[in-house]
């Protein structure tokens, strides 16, 4: 029993280690260490808190005793929030999405996408796919109603890391497992879908029935992409994961910000 409840303290440290910047030792994680993407969703927990929490604290500065209308103070909230998001996880999927968007708009075969997808350096598919992902999550997330935006932001982290692992049951990393920095976090069963659930839809709670219309916007993009990346790729890299984590949570809230407009 110590000795799993161990095992267990080390995959959730292994998890926030490979998936955030919190400064947590890495002698906590080591290469016999696996089934860290467990508790994926788990981060996303603490990336939809910490959003929370910022826009909480910006709207209480902002919107005070200097007579400033909570209208005008809600966009700097909202990006404040976005921001402190990019820094805790050190835009870890955001740099997915832009490889995956140069990789599959820049390579004409499955080797080609591949290889554009390893590069570092940015080019003009990635640089337009995240300007144009960036300013529709912030004003997607401006469409939710105030009153339970928070909670919005925190499902929305949590669900769209449990959508995007996910895919590691149903498609092939196709990556060279030895060579990629993500080997340790790419042993997933059925365990560890499960337990990602658990994280990834408990918070769907405080919500409610408003989150139908995400939910089905999700589930759709879900299903594209996993057939785009099988006929594209041949299967799923740690960039198209990251991809499906950022597409996913922006659909969410695009499918909440229609529900509550209507």
């Amino acid at each position: 029993m110590v000795n799993s409840l161990k095992q267990e303290m080390r995959r959730i440290a292994g998890a926030f280690i490979f998936y955030s910047r919190i400064p947590l030792p890495s002698s906590w994680i080591s290469e016999k260490t696996s089934h860290c993407s467990r508790y994926f969703s788990l981060v996303g927990w603490l990336a939809g808190g910490v959003s929370m929490a910022v826009w909480l604290l910006a709207q209480m500065l902002f919107s005070g005793s200097s007579g400033t209308f909570p209208e005008v103070t809600l966009p700097i909230a909202v990006l404040l929030g976005m921001a402190a998001a990019v820094l805790l996880t050190g835009a870890l999927h955001e740099d997915g999405f832009a490889d995956t968007c140069d990789g599959l708009g820049g390579g004409w075969t499955a080797e080609e996408r591949l290889r554009i997808m390893k590069d570092s350096r940015i080019g003009t598919y990635g640089a337009l796919g995240l300007v144009f992902l960036v300013l529709l999550k912030f004003f997607s997330l401006l469409q939710i109603e105030t009153e339970i935006l928070p909670w919005v932001w925190f499902a929305g982290h949590a669900l769209s890391r449990f959508v995007s692992i996910s895919q590691l049951r149903i498609l092939d990393y196709v990556q060279d497992e030895a060579k990629s920095k993500s080997r340790m976090m790419i042993e997933f069963s059925g365990v560890d879908l499960i337990v990602n659930g658990t994280f990834g839809l408990l918070p769907l709670l405080f919500i409610g029935s408003q989150a139908w219309t995400g939910l089905l916007a999700v589930a759709i993009v879900w299903w594209v992409s996993i057939m785009y990346f099988k006929k594209k790729l041949g299967g799923v890299t740690g960039d198209c994961l990251g991809a499906i984590q950022q597409l996913s949570e922006v659909v969410f809230y695009l499918g909440l910000g229609l529900n509550l407009g209507v």
